[in-house]
């Protein structure tokens, strides 16, 4: 055998200076190292490219599960809603407009409760005044809906103190009896309690019939519209607790929904049939200052176009006619404002983009009508600031924004929602359903920060929408 080919080990004791005593391997021909060599770079290439597209495949995945603590939960194109429509009508409560329907026995109304108040709360005698289904189509008297009026209807004092008084929900009639006197007409003051029957609110009832109803949303500010629809539009009233001129100059420094969509470069219109004030979009300095005011801000006509060509933007946000007419604000007809809300809804159900468009349709504040359900206490505010005012009787009351308003009603109406369903407190998130959940679930959807604290805290209802469209929503509704 040639020393060359030797294949041995070293034996114990053997010299290992020693050339001789160690294996020498025969280099292989240059054509097989090549090809060896080619091999290992092919598997080389092979492995990287699946590691790749395991990693591309693996982040998809861990991308569609993952939580955005600033941004949100959902992008955009896990969803199939691209158009989200905003109506915020005026003054009512979940009580007097929703409390008589009667579809569905889930609902958390007046059919199976007997409410009643007291004509006066600071009598224990007191005569009761007690809810039934004979509210007028055209209310006699506008309740008052302040700050303070509000605290006496909510917890029977003008001033309420958060370690003793209780939102027992007594004061409704009280307070109307001393707003407008009434000469002992306890069938007048009643109207701030009754409610309407179906046949009364025929657009309501089949909204409700063939979408979801929540009956447990609260408004933003137990108090007036402006308010609450900053709080709607921005996350905070910026220490607002009444429709002071600020509102009609444009004068609300805080950044808007409005300012935010236009920042991430989504298409948005308010679409106004305001008429003495300003629609919602121009209570900000920023929408005057940058333009959007006249850009972006559109008559009542120009919405019933675009939805018929197919060309409303991403955000809708619609402002009625107040007070007289299509807003349900006494001494509007409630029929009339059933009216408009038939005129908007089938405008959208044969557009172009109803299957990929959420409506929704809300109360900006209850008007000073009467409900019975307590709001909820100890919520964050927008921001730190507060308000404060003189009742009725002289006392002072400090607002420090730390608790919602009363519950209105509201609906969420789409293709992508179930037909009929009652949506009562969140049982997958924490806290109520209030105005500012709007701005959660718009947020979340496109991916934008929450503009305040009472944002982020605020359940979403992106929960509700389905995986699969309906195709029995009717074109038509009924005649109101």
């Amino acid at each position: 055998m040639l020393r060359s080919e030797k294949r041995r080990l070293l034996p114990h004791g053997d010299d290992p200076t020693n050339p001789e005593d160690y294996p020498v391997h025969k280099q292989p021909p240059l054509r097989h190292s090549l090809v060896r060599s080619t091999l290992i770079t092919l598997l080389l290439l092979v492995l990287t490219i699946l590691s790749l597209l395991i990693f591309f495949f693996l982040g998809r995945v861990i991308s569609g599960h993952s939580q955005d603590s600033v941004g949100g939960t959902k992008p955009p194109a896990r969803s199939p809603i691209k158009n989200v429509v905003v109506v915020v009508q005026e003054n009512l409560s979940f009580d007097t407009f929703a409390g008589g329907l009667t579809y569905n026995a889930d609902i958390d109304g007046l059919i199976r409760t007997e409410y009643c108040n007291p004509a006066d709360i600071s009598d224990p005698d007191s005569p009761q005044v007690c809810a039934k289904p004979t509210a007028q189509d055209i209310a006699p008297d506008d309740p008052d809906h302040s700050i303070a009026g509000g605290n006496l209807q909510i917890y029977g004092t003008y001033d309420p103190n958060p370690e003793v008084d209780r939102p027992t929900m007594q004061g409704f009639v009280t307070e109307q009896v001393r707003a407008y006197g009434l000469n002992g007409n306890l069938g007048r003051a009643a109207e701030v309690i009754n409610y309407y029957p179906p046949e009364r609110v025929p657009i309501l009832n089949a909204l409700a019939e063939n979408f979801v109803l929540f009956d447990r949303w609260f408004a933003s500010v137990p108090g007036p519209t402006n308010p609450n629809r900053a709080y709607l539009t921005s996350g905070t009233s910026y220490g607002h607790g009444t429709n002071d001129p600020d509102f009609d100059s444009s004068s609300l420094p805080q950044v808007s929904i409005f300012e935010q969509l236009s920042a991430a470069g989504i298409s948005w219109i308010n679409y106004s049939n305001t008429t003495g004030f300003l629609p919602d979009a121009l209570f900000y300095s920023w929408t005057k200052i940058s333009g959007h005011g006249v850009s972006n801000v559109k008559p009542i006509d120009q919405f019933y176009k675009d939805a018929k060509a197919g060309t409303l933007p991403q955000f809708t946000w619609i402002n009625p006619e107040c007070c007289s007419f299509t807003s349900f604000h006494p001494p509007s007809p409630i029929h009339l404002g059933e009216g408009f809300l038939k005129s908007l809804y089938e405008a959208l159900r044969a557009s172009p983009q109803w299957n990929e468009t959420l409506f929704i349709l809300t109360f900006d504040e209850h008007g000073g009508f009467a409900d019975h359900v307590p709001p909820p206490e100890n919520v964050p505010a927008g921001d730190n600031l507060t308000y404060t005012e003189a009742a009725r009787d002289g006392t002072q009351t400090t607002f420090r924004f730390d608790r919602l308003g009363v519950r209105v009603p509201t609906l969420l109406i789409s293709p992508w929602v179930d037909k009929g369903f009652v949506q009562h407190r969140p049982t997958d998130q924490p806290n109520d359903f209030t105005h500012t959940s709007i701005l959660r679930y718009v947020a979340e959807l496109w991916d934008l920060p929450f503009l305040t604290p009472r944002v982020a805290w605020s359940p979403n209802f992106d929960g509700l929408i389905r995986d699969t469209i309906r195709s029995d929503t009717p074109e038509k509704l009924p005649e109101p």
